[in-house]
């Protein structure tokens, strides 16, 4: 099993229902994982572009009673992907929902 780190931040509550009895936010989501596979020499770490997110493992993380969600992305999605020399993988994203 993978231990996985979690912090969540609500930037801001954007829209609130009565009538649908719902609201809409905008939300960071951080996770922190080891995977020794990704280990290498070194002492920086790398950031890598968020599409490449698709060829790494990560949590299939999800809020429950959630209606919809959404990854921003006004150039690119919002994403982050930071790998650290023990294998170390940070993922950061920015997504509303509902």
């Amino acid at each position: 099993p993978v231990s996985v780190g979690m912090s969540m931040d609500i930037a801001s509550i954007d829209t609130i229902s009565e009538i649908n009895m719902d609201y809409t936010a905008t939300i960071f989501l951080r996770q922190r994982w080891t995977d020794e596979r990704l280990c290498f020499d070194g002492n920086k770490s790398l950031s890598l572009d968020g599409r490449l997110v698709e060829m790494l493992w990560v949590p299939d993380t999800f809020i429950v009673d959630s209606k919809r969600s959404f990854l921003h992305d006004v150039t690119v999605e919002n994403r982050l992907i930071r790998i650290y020399p023990n294998g170390t993988v940070l993922y950061a994203i920015r997504y509303g929902n509902t």
